[in-house]
């Protein structure tokens, strides 16, 4: 590598370094006032475990950040090249654009290597830790997660309501079970209650004394009238199961496909094949689920390389070194490329289609007009 070839790679490598942090703290920011953030504010989270899953968020979002930094890098390092004309004296000293490329390509191998390395093993670990540690702070004291005087929607279902809580005690609950349309199924009301942990079902078990509660059939949920003709209950004792995997969403923090390394994966996609070989019919669609999230793994490692072939002409062409301007175009082309990929992944239910091949589609698009869009900016 030639004094030129060092110092294009430099450039590159500390401006993509530098954006790569910018888009880290960006997304991590907004991952953690959608999580956890609010559990902060509320005294439910100490300070030390908030840093501590601010920490576990960042191999999550650097999967995200490696493109989106490397382009913006070299944008602006190749948009400054052009606009203060040593792209042009480069060529008349009869250096080829390709050479002048082979550092950013050199540059984008060793991110593709870093994302393989996180997409495959560091994300999915600590996509699992994060849940498993919000899942421990929930077991520990299921009332941190309690404010009276406040509606808890945390419970995907329900609608909670604590009017009062003492030393621990909570008084004066007020539930509402809603239907999968959002609409009031089952109200409850009691005097008193408490919450526990069920370690064999993984479960917080809500448990409501002398209350009394209601149903509400489809027909009255529009005419508060008819409310004297619903089927009412009194209870002394009422006990409600509220599953971990309903608080952590889909596949709660159990090991999903989002969260299994590529070693797991494998093993699934053996498993489910020898199924479908067996004549399971719901075999051959698991196996294109499971494909399908090895492939857009690595598809979305391999982005880099697209988008940094299309980065850089189009670098040269804006000829601009203001760091706005070059923001602005990483961010049309990597929301451009995203689109694609989210076009993609419609056909998961699909998979006669093979969408673990389609999410492939937006990287060869992106690569071919960045192939055709140097091949140009060489000749000229």
């Amino acid at each position: 590598m030639n004094r030129l070839h060092r110092y294009i790679f430099r450039s590159v490598f500390i401006a993509a370094l530098l954006s790569v942090g910018l888009f880290v703290f960006v997304l991590v920011t907004g991952n953690a006032i959608r999580d956890v953030i609010g559990l902060l504010a509320g005294g439910r989270l100490s300070l030390g475990l908030f840093f501590k899953l601010l920490g576990l968020l960042i191999p999550y979002v650097i999967a995200y950040a490696l493109p989106l930094g490397l382009l913006t890098g070299i944008l602006m390092v190749f948009g400054r090249l052009s606009a203060q004309r040593e792209i042009t004296a480069m060529k008349a000293a009869g250096i080829s654009l390709y050479s002048i490329a082979a550092p950013v390509f050199l540059v984008a191998f060793l991110g593709t290597v870093l994302c393989v390395a996180i997409n495959f093993y560091y994300a999915p670990m600590a996509k699992l830790t994060y849940r498993q540690s919000l899942k421990n702070l929930l077991k520990e004291n299921p009332l941190q997660f309690i404010q009276p005087h406040t509606f808890i929607k945390d419970f995907p279902g329900y609608v909670l309501y604590v009017g009062d809580r003492e030393a621990g005690a909570l008084s004066d609950f007020w539930i509402w079970e809603l239907d999968d349309q959002d609409r009031v199924s089952i109200f409850l009301k009691a005097s008193k209650g408490h919450f526990a942990y069920d370690d064999a079902e993984d479960a917080i078990v809500l448990t409501l004394l002398q209350g009394s509660g209601e149903k509400r059939e489809d027909v009255n949920l529009e005419h508060l009238d008819n409310a004297a003709s619903l089927p009412t209950l009194l209870f002394d004792e009422l006990s409600i199961r509220l599953p971990l995997s309903q608080f952590f969403g889909h596949g709660g923090i159990h090991k999903g496909l989002s969260t299994s390394t590529f070693g797991d994966l494998m093993l699934l996609r053996k498993e489910a094949l020898i199924r479908e070989k067996a004549g399971d019919p719901g075999a051959f669609r698991e196996r294109i689920k499971i494909q399908t999230q090895i492939q857009k793994s690595f598809a979305m490692a391999f982005s880099i390389f697209a988008l940094a072939s299309i980065a850089i002409p189009l670098g040269i062409k804006a000829s601009r070194s203001e760091t706005y301007a070059n923001l602005a175009i990483a961010l049309i082309l990597a929301l451009s490329y995203y689109f694609f990929v989210i076009l993609a992944t419609w056909l998961e239910s699909a998979p006669r289609m093979r969408p673990d091949l389609w999410v492939w589609a937006p990287n060869v698009v992106f690569q071919s007009l960045g192939l055709y869009l140097l091949y140009r900016s060489n000749k000229h």
